[in-house]
């Protein structure tokens, strides 16, 4: 049960890190605000998030929320602001600080060709996600030790679908609604205090 739910985290990580991103002062997306509705199914587990997007990426929140078997509901989430990010379970009540390090993720907005070779990035066609036009992308990425092999539906520098393969298993998220120049509360990117 323990490998089942670190697996599905480790997948929930790598699927969602491309909107969890912090690239100093350059922009990551081609808007200012956005709130995006993504879901998944990781491991035979439903996974539903809300992204809030501020000040075009420089502020950043991801809530999720996800039912495990023998636990129930577990809410979580990821937030990201003056080039800090915060990982909140609210469900086990605890908040830790993480480090960004810009070089780790790739900013799609402004790809350079170190990123492109570091990430084994390639261009795989055009499709529409929520008649949003995206770029598709091909690409590899490390965590915890661990690779995986993703395709990315890009629209404006944000990923709109993501297929990942890792340790054999595939997951496929993809965003369900997609409100651009959204009116985002503040208090969304406020860290809790558990």
């Amino acid at each position: 049960m323990k490998t089942r739910v670190l697996l599905a985290g480790l997948l929930m990580i790598v699927t969602f890190s491309m909107a969890a991103q912090d690239n100093g002062n350059a922009k990551k997306y081609g808007f200012k605000s956005a709130i995006v509705k993504l879901s998944s199914d990781v491991m035979g587990q439903k996974v539903e998030s809300t992204a809030y997007i501020d000040e075009y990426g420089a502020k950043e929140c991801q809530k999720t929320k996800v039912n495990v078997p023998g636990m129930g509901s577990v809410e979580t989430a990821t937030i990201s602001k003056d080039g800090k990010a915060w990982s909140v379970n609210y469900t086990m009540n605890q908040v830790q600080e993480m480090d960004i390090n810009p070089a780790d993720q790739p900013n799609f907005l402004n790809l350079t060709d170190d990123m492109k070779k570091k990430f084994k990035i390639e261009e795989a066609g055009t499709e529409k996600i929520l008649d949003k036009d995206c770029v598709i992308y091909t690409m590899e990425t490390e965590a915890q030790g661990m690779t995986a092999k993703l395709k990315v539906w890009c629209y404006k520098g944000f990923t709109l679908k993501t297929e990942t393969e890792v340790m054999g298993m595939k997951v496929v998220a993809v965003a369900t609604d997609f409100k651009e120049d959204a009116m985002v509360l503040p208090q969304v990117f406020d860290v809790p205090k558990l």
